[in-house]
């Protein structure tokens, strides 16, 4: 699964609090251990950049996600709107 979250300044606490990311690493987490998937990485780094032009207004944005998810198996997309 990919996601990209972004949040202001002025919502950054009130997202995190959401806890819809680890703030710290698990002693034994396996993603840390395994090999990384080098077009997984490449997708999730396009979207945080086609993410961060629409803030810019380079790209069309018709929903202000603020938090968006990416499952593989499917490539089904979910997001949520508002902080």
């Amino acid at each position: 699964m990919l996601r990209c979250t972004y949040y202001s300044a002025e919502h950054g606490q009130e997202v995190r609090d959401k806890g819809l990311a680890e703030m710290s690493d698990e002693p034994d987490d396996i993603y840390r251990t395994s090999v990384q998937i080098g077009e997984i990485n490449a997708l999730n780094a396009c979207l945080a950049v086609i993410r961060f032009k629409q803030l810019r207004g380079f790209y069309f944005e018709e929903s202000p996600y603020y938090h968006l998810l990416q499952e593989i198996g499917d490539l089904k997309v979910v997001g949520e709107l508002e902080v």
